[in-house]
C-alpha cells in the first residue's frame, strides 16, 4: 500500500480505519524528525534504506514550515500493493509507537486505496525528480509529494463539506512552490482542471480559483494564478 490524501480528505479517512486506543496526539516539525530518526535505525537494523513519499500536515509542518504541527504522516511508496519494504516501515513505525505512546497510525499509508498502480508509481517518480526532502537519514528518506498532486488534492477537499479552517492557505502554500520554482511562473486555471481530472479529484469551479488568487496575491503580493 501507499498514500495519498484522499477525496475524503485525510483527516476524514483517518476517523475510518485508526481504530486505537490511544488517542492521535499533534506532533511539531521536531517530534516528526525524531520518530522518522527512530524509523530510520530499525530499518538500517535490517539492512534497508528505503524512500517513501510524503503528503498533507507533515510537508507543511517540517519543510515548508506553515503549520505548527500535524496529527500523523501520511506516506505513499512506489506500489499500491503488499509489499515488504511498505511493511517493514510500518512494522517500524508501530514499534516506535507503542515506545513513545503514540497511535499505530502516526506513520501510515493507508489512503493509497485511492491511487490507481499507474498512478502511484507515476508520481513517486516524479517526487524523486522534484527532491524537497523533509527527512533524511541512512534507513529513510522521505520527500515531498509532488506540488501539482498535493494542490489539486487540496482543492478536492476544498470543493467538499467538512473542509478544515487550514486547507486554503495550505493550497495557497503549495501553489507558491510551483510558481517560485526555478522556471515557475502562474499556474494556467486550465492546468487546475486538467490536473483534477489526472488524479481522478474535483475540479476547482471560477469561485473556488478566485479565493485561491485572491488569497495568493494577498499573501505573496504577486499572481499566482494565470486567470
Amino acid at each position: 500500500m501507499g498514500a495519498i490524501i484522499s477525496k475524503n480528505g485525510a483527516d476524514t479517512l483517518r476517523e475510518l480505519v485508526n481504530r486505537r486506543d490511544i488517542p492521535e496526539k499533534d506532533l511539531s516539525s521536531a517530534e516528526i524528525s525524531d520518530l522518522l530518526k527512530l524509523v530510520a535505525n530499525k530499518l538500517v537494523s535490517q539492512g534497508k534504506n528505503l524512500t517513501i513519499v510524503a503528503v498533507g500536515g507533515a510537508v507543511n509542518t517540517v519543510l515548508l514550515h506553515s503549520r505548527p504541527a500535524t496529527g500523523d504522516v501520511d506516506f505513499f511508496y512506489n506500489t499500491k500493493t503488499q509489499n515488504p519494504d511498505v511493511t517493514a516501515i510500518t512494522q517500524a513505525a508501530q514499534a516506535v509507537a507503542k515506545d513513545k505512546k503514540l497511535g499505530d497510525a502516526w506513520l501510515n499509508n493507508h489512503t493509497a486505496v485511492f491511487l490507481h498502480e499507474d498512478t502511484i508509481n507515476a508520481l513517486y517518480e516524479e517526487a524523486r525528480r522534484q527532491n524537497r526532502p523533509l527527512f533524511t537519514a541512512s534507513g529513510l528518506t522521505v520527500l515531498a509529494a509532488p506540488w501539482r498532486y498535493a494542490i489539486t488534492t487540496k482543492i478536492d477537499r476544498l470543493m467538499k463539506a467538512g473542509a478544515k479552517s487550514y486547507d486554503l492557505d495550505d493550497a495557497i502554500t503549495y501553489l507558491h512552490e510551483i510558481v517560485s520554482a526555478p522556471g515557475g511562473r502562474p499556474v494556467p486555471k486550465a492546468s487546475l482542471a486538467t490536473w483534477a481530472t489526472e488524479f481522478k479529484c474535483t475540479p476547482p469551479d471560477a469561485n473556488m480559483i478566485q479565493r485561491i488568487a485572491d488569497g495568493y496575491q494577498a499573501k505573496y503580493k504577486s499572481k499566482g494564478i494565470e486567470t
